[in-house]
């Protein structure tokens, strides 16, 4: 079975420990914090998401990233490489000091994929406010769509079956640096709400 983490417990990661809690999809959440800083977000969402450590958070195979986009460096220094994990890019540079300095031209994925070497990154679960991508809709009203980008097809499947499970639609943007651009903070998909209804 594929283990899942949530590394932040700002926003969007209370916001996706609620959603996993929800559709009872297993995964761990943790903060450089420790797990007893959150006692009261780890009692909503068990037991389907566990409180634990960010020495064990790092073990899993799939790493959603809820961070800060300036804590995604030195969170991945804590090790020196990261192959075989798929790293779910949940970050934007918005509003981030000297971000046109920062990024030079490039996409922010492009950072974060530099950042954890061996690793396979998709980009996904950015493009909506924390509230709105944990907000179930009523029945029958359909689905949130979550649009998904990598360089990787495999990496791109993977969270695709996840985000499936967790009750969104899931579009394939293919590439990062094509299609991916389009969830880039500030750009044509983000900030918009796309829900897919059944045509029937």
């Amino acid at each position: 079975m594929t283990a899942i983490s949530i590394v932040g417990t700002g926003n969007v990661g209370t916001a996706l420990a609620r959603v996993f809690a929800r559709s009872r999809v297993d995964a761990m959440i943790a903060n450089t914090r420790g797990p007893d800083s959150f006692p009261e977000l780890a009692a909503e969402v068990a037991p389907a998401v566990r409180a634990t450590t960010l020495e064990e958070a790092r073990q899993a195979d799939v790493l959603f990233l809820a961070i800060p986009f300036l804590a995604v460096r030195p969170f991945a220094a804590s090790q020196p490489e990261w192959h075989g994990k798929i790293i779910v890019d949940a970050t934007n540079s918005f509003m981030v000091p000297n971000e046109g300095e920062l990024l030079a031209g490039r996409l922010s994925t492009e950072i974060v994929t530099d950042a954890f070497p061996g690793a396979e990154v998709v980009k996904a679960f950015n493009q909506l406010p924390a509230n709105v991508l944990a907000r179930p809709l009523p029945a029958g009203d359909g689905k949130t769509v979550v649009f998904i980008a990598s360089n990787s097809s495999r990496a791109s499947k993977e969270i695709t079956r996840i985000t499936e499970q967790l009750g969104y639609a899931p579009v394939e943007l293919g590439r990062v640096d094509e299609g991916g651009r389009l969830i880039q903070a500030r750009n044509a998909l983000v900030l918009r709400h796309f829900i897919e209804r059944p045509l029937s």
